[in-house]
């Protein structure tokens, strides 16, 4: 289990997106299930995603599950002529279907803006009904 005492939170955007999750939560879905937060934030940019409200586990906080695309769009991470980031690090395998759990908060800065950011809390290759469920056998 991860100690909230040496949590430490990482945020990053992705698009017009801001993302943040939890980096020892990220290392540990990375040795469970194979695919890091920042890979797993490509499924937002997949339009044929599914959404679903998770009322089981929305006591604290509203959480929502998607299944989508890991592979859909492309990150343009340069300026000019020099690169900038590892395109590697954010795309995915063609079809790779994948399952997130995530929640909406607000960030408010300190001259009282607010920004809308998504929290990842988990990330896996989706089940073969998950698949099903995406490809609309289900």
């Amino acid at each position: 289990m991860i100690n909230r005492e040496e949590s430490r939170t990482v945020t990053f955007t992705l698009g017009d997106m801001i993302f943040e999750y939890d980096e020892r939560k990220n290392e540990y879905n990375i040795e469970h299930h194979g695919i890091s937060f920042k890979q797993a934030a490509r499924v937002f940019f997949d339009y044929d995603r599914i959404e679903l409200y998770d009322e089981e586990n929305s006591e604290v906080e509203d959480r929502y599950d998607t299944i989508g695309d890991l592979s859909v769009g492309y990150a343009n991470i340069s300026s000019g002529e020099t690169v900038i980031g590892n395109i590697g690090s954010f795309m995915g395998e063609i079809n790779d279907i994948i399952f997130v759990v995530y929640t909406e908060r607000v960030q408010i800065d300190g001259d009282e803006e607010k920004t809308d950011v998504t929290r990842l809390i988990s990330a896996r290759f989706a089940t073969n009904f998950e698949r099903g469920l995406y490809y609309g056998k289900y």
